[in-house]
């Protein structure tokens, strides 16, 4: 029964995001430049972020996700079924704020709103014992995808900075 009420709710989810959201659904032409690492330093710089979560930033792990391990794939973005080449995710070390940032970089030809779409209804916010984010948004610019799972203005002021990118 949980498991049909969390399909049911994660397509609501992706009707609203295609609905509400975003770019229309279009890819953007221009893959980004760097690596996935790079690409996120510079979203977090150019973000409107407050100044209390900016230095907080100092403190989160910045690591990659494993091309070869289902087991934390599926921790961090719910799913292993999503093929990339490069990826980081950001993320506090101990806090009581559901926060949560990834960057993969999509497998050349891979069908990149095929995998916004698995990975939007993979997520889970429930991973975090106590608390829950406000706000779970799935972006792309080229073939670098965004999973931000965050408080509302936290998670629109990141995906703003990393949509600009693409501009």
């Amino acid at each position: 029964m949980k498991r049909l009420l969390t399909i049911l709710l994660a397509g609501a989810m992706v009707v609203g995001m295609v609905a509400c959201g975003g770019n229309g659904g279009k890819e953007t032409a221009a893959n980004l430049e760097g690596t996935c690492s790079e690409i996120l330093a510079t979203v977090y710089e150019n973000a409107e972020l407050d100044a209390d979560f900016r230095e907080a930033l100092t403190y989160f792990m910045n690591d990659p996700i494993p091309t070869d391990d289902a087991e934390t794939q599926t921790y961090m973005i719910g799913t292993s079924d999503v093929a990339f080449t490069d990826s980081v995710y950001s993320a506090p070390m101990m806090s009581s704020i559901a926060y949560q940032c990834v960057l993969l970089r999509l497998e050349e030809g891979a069908d990149v709103e095929a995998a916004k779409e698995t990975l939007l209804a993979s997520a889970d916010p429930r991973k975090w014992v106590c608390v829950e984010p406000e706000s779970i948004l799935v972006e792309n610019v080229g073939d670098v995808v965004m999973v931000i799972m965050a408080d509302e203005p936290m998670a629109t002021a990141i995906k703003d900075a990393f949509v600009a990118l693409g501009n």
